[in-house]
């Protein structure tokens, strides 16, 4: 990637002063205070800032009346509870360095103006004293630190500009309107505010029944159950040495879950002499791991990512699902249907891909991502021996990179689903159609196969099965708890002869994200007094209620009970009823329509509440230098 070498100055100061602003220009304050409470300081609440930091510099001076941003959020500002520098640095992140950024970078700028903090995360690194090579996987905590110098130095520019930004390491509880204004409520203190911009990432949530059955058994029988978590707010701790541990899904949390409870604890992974891909690992264990006991509807993990160059590798092309063809497609009608129309496309250009890398016979995406399907094994020993090869043959693929046709199939899929991004978005699927296919069968078969760790992972696990630290259950695995024996079971229908017990379970899986069942007060309260309503889709006849909040074109704000909409911005997760997989970044040099649309909405936010400085009275208008 160029440097711009402004940037890269910039960055490399950063730890011992702000950089000066370009220009002096200072906003004149002859008014009460305009002021927007930014409810979230994680990257979305970032973004947000340094999106109006980049406005408030192409402001005309003297036009506004006096700006005050306050940021509420009881987790460190800038990276979050998710993305905090304290934690462990064992965490990988699941993107390559060079595609995460809060701000715009590379060609991205060309739709969205720089402010004078935009840099990507790779273009933080050497001057931050991390290891800039952009197929690296970084660790969470790097991300982190980058998080948090980009919301430290957006303030501070922000303040030099006439911008008072005030930081309350505090958690929203309240919100309701009062008169022309809106009243927060954070650690017993009550903040009057113009506009609200909702950034909340992830929130803890209720249990659905089959877990909530299963925690009150727990406490029943003395038993721990572990729910749904960011990983970050699990106390591992509690698993001891050698006691099984039985695990619910084999995702990116049970990655941090497996490596923080083996290397955490001093395990180690000793580099094998000439190794084949697959067996590049043997793990010493130290003593104090536990025993792991996972399974996942599939029976397998998540697939690791090809080491093949690029978020998508360059050697992709879509010549099915293509832009000609969707315009094709729409001439006749506004809205399409994800499995006849464009299912199809996608599974071409699957087939096709993983033919022209060399790939022999039919290729079946769906057979892929479900490998064990009607198959059954008469032991557990059997189906390690199984999963063991498994692993290896992954990781061989991921090493392989443009050698292997099926990850560089699976790598076209992930293409198409980035465009099928870009169509929900622009509502361009029926309704239903995304919450019956998109959402139904076509998410949970993207991420197992296109989401999953970097190779270094998957190395790891197929050592810690070797080693006997992990087992597997098998395809679609049922838990309880046995009242008589007083402890967890577990066993698969697939696999003969293998129950286990345990007195520990986990859900290696992130808290849902639906609103309804979010446990913040803050989200109860504005459902319940109206100001807020989860969005409804009609399939079949029917209502659904979905997981996002009801909220209006970009800038996104929140539609009341009653159909109307005041002056609360919604970013981020909670925009899942109008965008399907909400990324946790923003690429670099990304399409605003697409990979980068964080960064628009936050560009659009910020554009929407600047607007609200214009008074009735005083009718002033924001004189941005592009529009």
């Amino acid at each position: 990637m160029t440097r711009v070498p402004r940037v890269a100055a910039m960055a490399a100061q950063s730890k011992v002063a702000a950089v000066p602003a370009r220009g002096n220009v200072e906003l004149v304050s002859n008014q009460h205070e305009y002021v927007i409470a930014v409810v979230g300081a994680g990257p979305r609440g970032t973004s947000f800032l340094e999106r109006l930091l980049a406005h408030v510099e192409r402001c005309s001076p003297g036009q506004r009346r006096g700006l005050k941003v306050k940021v509420f959020d009881p987790a460190p500002h800038g990276p979050g509870r998710v993305w905090d520098p304290a934690q462990s640095p064992l965490y990988l992140m699941n993107t390559p360095a060079s595609f995460p950024t809060a701000a715009p970078s590379g060609s991205t700028r060309l739709c969205l103006p720089a402010s004078s903090c935009s840099i990507s995360f790779l273009e933080f690194c050497a001057p931050g004293g991390f290891d800039d090579d952009a197929d690296s996987y970084p660790t969470r905590s790097q991300y982190g630190t980058y998080l948090a110098w980009l919301n430290k130095e957006v303030s501070a520019h922000l303040r030099g500009r006439g911008v008072a930004v005030e930081h309350i390491r505090a958690e929203v509880t309240a919100l309701s309107p009062q008169e022309d204004r809106y009243l927060l409520s954070a650690a017993g203190k009550h903040h009057d505010a113009d506009a609200v911009v909702l950034a909340l990432g992830h929130l803890e949530a209720e249990l659905a029944s089959g877990p909530a059955h299963l925690a009150a058994q727990a406490r029943q029988h003395d038993l721990h159950y572990q729910g749904p978590a960011i990983p970050t707010d699990v106390d591992y701790g509690v698993f001891g040495a050698g006691q099984n541990v039985l695990v619910r899904g084999l995702g990116l949390n049970f990655f941090d879950l497996m490596i923080q409870v083996t290397a955490g604890r001093g395990g180690q992974f000793r580099l094998n002499p000439d190794p084949a891909p697959g067996k590049r690992y043997t793990y010493d264990p130290c003593g104090e791991e536990p025993h792991l006991i996972a399974g996942s509807r599939r029976g397998t993990p998540y697939r690791a990512k090809t080491v093949a160059p690029g978020f998508v590798p360059a050697e992709i092309e879509l010549k099915h699902l293509t832009p000609r063809a969707l315009d094709s497609l729409l001439t006749t009608r506004a809205e399409l249907d994800f499995a006849t129309q464009l299912w199809p496309l996608i599974e071409r250009d699957v087939c096709s891909t993983y033919a022209s890398f060399g790939g022999a016979g039919d290729f079946d995406i769906t057979s892929y991502a479900m490998p064990f399907q009607h198959r059954s094994w008469s032991s557990s020993e059997e189906y390690q021996q199984t999963l063991r090869q498994w692993l290896e043959d992954d990781a061989s693929a991921s090493a392989a990179a443009a050698g292997s046709p099926e990850k560089m199939a699976i790598n076209a899929l992930h293409a198409a689903r980035l465009e099928v991004k870009k169509l929900v978005a622009d509502n361009r699927i029926r309704s239903e159609s995304v919450l019956r296919d998109v959402e139904g069968w076509f998410e949970p078969m993207v991420e197992g196969l296109a989401s999953g760790p970097p190779l270094q992972r998957i190395e790891e696990l197929a050592a810690l099965a070797r080693a006997g630290v992990v087992e597997f259950l098998g395809p679609e695995p049922v838990y309880g708890v046995d009242s008589t024996r007083g402890t967890f079971i577990a066993d698969s229908p697939a696999v003969q002869s293998a129950r286990y017990q345990a007195s520990h379970m986990i859900e290696a899986m992130m808290p849902p994200n639906r609103i309804t069942q979010a446990r913040s007060p803050l989200v109860r309260g504005l459902l319940a007094e109206g100001l807020a309503a989860p969005a409804v889709i009609e399939s079949a006849g029917q209502a659904h209620v979905h997981k996002g909040f009801q909220v209006t074109g970009a800038p996104h704000r929140l539609l009341h009970a009653d159909g109307t909409a005041g002056r609360i911005y919604v970013l981020g997760l909670q925009l899942a009823s109008v965008q399907w997989g909400t990324a946790i970044a923003a690429e670099s040099g990304g399409d605003t329509t697409g990979s980068a649309r964080a960064l628009a909405d936050a560009d659009a936010a910020a554009a929407e509440v600047l607007r609200g400085l214009s008074s009735d009275a005083m009718a002033q208008r924001l004189d941005p230098v592009y529009g």
